[in-house]
């Protein structure tokens, strides 16, 4: 599944580790810096819909709890803009350009 939101984005912000990464399978795997995401994406135009996912509720610092809450993203260039349920700005990732970190919570 081909889509402008395929590949791994990450947080700007000092100390945190939060990220989602799309795969070309329809995969998505993903951490808030403290609760790992695994489910699963459809495509929507420039973005995409998540699917429905469980996760923990550990509170961690520097971890960015908005991003737990993601239903539907969409990609301009290099930004990830993040939204909820209703439709609601939660934040923004931006595009990883090859961080050889590893990913949180695996």
């Amino acid at each position: 599944m081909s889509n402008s939101v395929n590949g791994k984005w990450v947080s700007s912000k000092d100390g945190s580790s939060a990220f989602l990464k799309f795969d070309e399978d329809g995969t998505l795997t993903g951490s808030d810096g403290g609760n790992r995401i695994a489910t699963t994406w459809g495509s929507e135009g420039s973005g995409a819909v998540i699917k429905p996912f469980a996760t923990t509720q550990r509170a961690v610092m520097g971890m960015e709890a908005w991003v737990g809450r993601v239903h539907r993203v969409e990609a301009d260039g290099d930004v990830l803009t993040v939204f909820d349920h209703g439709g609601n700005h939660l934040g923004e990732l931006a595009k990883d350009t090859g961080s050889n970190e590893p990913d949180e919570g695996r």
